[in-house]
């Protein structure tokens, strides 16, 4: 199984799979964003708890029925790898390997000189620096078992799952496609979820940073709204207390900035643009706080006019979206 920036097979259909909720995309012309048919299934909680499948049994149902709802079964299908259960890290390699080299050093080498916190890792990487006396890579991983738990409850299905992405990858491949980012600058993306953030730095459309940013937000105080083309989550509980959560937040992107700038870019350089994602119930709010911090444009994704998609999706589908574009540049 291919994972990362796989290139666009016409017949895959996309499945963005998080703790409570299902979301899928199915297009008829990925190139122009000319989508054939979209849809969401909000999960009962507790089915899945960062990112790992809780009620097999259960879960599998629900999405049998999505699959003959969306009239996908037997489909090929590209799906996300849980972001809870995500690594990501720079790792500097023998500069003499050769670019076809390189997996095979790392299959060998992952475990014993390359360390990652499980075993039998699935993984991909991007090269971020090569000259003749050093090679650099950002390697991202995740369990296996992870991996392979999603592909049996695809199968089980009656799907035929042959890429497994990383959501914060397949939202810089809709961001670029959306030409929302310079190869010059600095981006920051948000994806700004009920429970948690997806947060990631790019720059020259290489990944230089990853974090999954933990809320502590019960979902029994969260209404959700089925309808395709408005908000999706209203907030029932104390009106303080989502406010609380996002300024601890902010706290944490501000350390994670301030990281990349003095240790990543050794000093040289900072974020200068902020991109911003995802069902968030105060997604406004984050954006004001944002701008308190920052000194940089702060963009809400589906704020932006775009006239290249033929169905009128919230935010929420930004990820989806990323999922079946076809790679039209590397992110490397």
């Amino acid at each position: 199984m291919a994972w990362g920036l796989a290139s666009f097979n016409r017949r895959k259909a996309n499945l963005f799979i998080q703790d409570h909720v299902i979301r899928f995309v199915d297009f008829k012309q990925p190139e122009t964003l000319d989508i054939r048919q979209f849809g969401e299934k909000y999960l009962p909680e507790g089915l899945i708890k960062d990112g790992k499948i809780q009620d097999h049994e259960t879960l599998s149902l629900i999405l049998e029925e999505c699959v003959s709802d969306w009239g996908i079964k037997g489909r090929e299908v590209q799906f996300n790898v849980p972001d809870a259960k995500l690594v990501m890290r720079k790792q500097n390699l023998p500069s003499e390997l050769k670019e076809e080299e390189i997996k095979g050093y790392l299959y060998l080498e992952l475990g014993s000189t390359i360390h990652v916190p499980f075993d039998n890792p699935v993984f991909d990487y991007v090269i971020l620096n090569r000259s003749e006396s050093s090679l650099e890579i950002l390697l991202f991983a995740a369990a296996e078992e992870i991996v392979s738990d999603y592909t049996s409850m695809l199968e089980q299905a009656k799907l035929k799952p042959v890429v497994a992405d990383a959501s914060f990858l397949a939202l810089y491949r809709y961001i670029f496609h959306r030409n929302l980012a310079d190869q010059e600058e600095h981006i920051l993306c948000l994806q700004f979820d009920i429970q948690s953030i997806q947060l990631s730095i790019f720059h020259q459309h290489k990944p230089y940073f990853f974090n999954h940013l933990k809320m502590d937000v019960d979902l029994s105080n969260v209404t959700f709204n089925h309808a395709h083309n408005s908000q999706a989550a209203f907030w029932d509980g104390e009106p303080g207390y989502l406010h609380g959560e996002i300024d601890d937040m902010m706290l944490e992107i501000d350390r994670i900035a301030g990281h990349y700038r003095n240790n990543l870019s050794l000093g040289q350089e900072s974020v200068t643009k902020i991109l911003l994602t995802g069902e968030h119930p105060e997604l406004i709010y984050v954006k004001e706080k944002l701008s308190a911090r920052f000194s940089v444009p702060i963009v809400i994704i589906s704020s932006e006019s775009n006239q290249r998609i033929s169905a009128d999706l919230p935010s929420r589908f930004d990820v989806v979206l990323g999922l079946g574009l076809k790679e039209v540049q590397h992110v490397s």
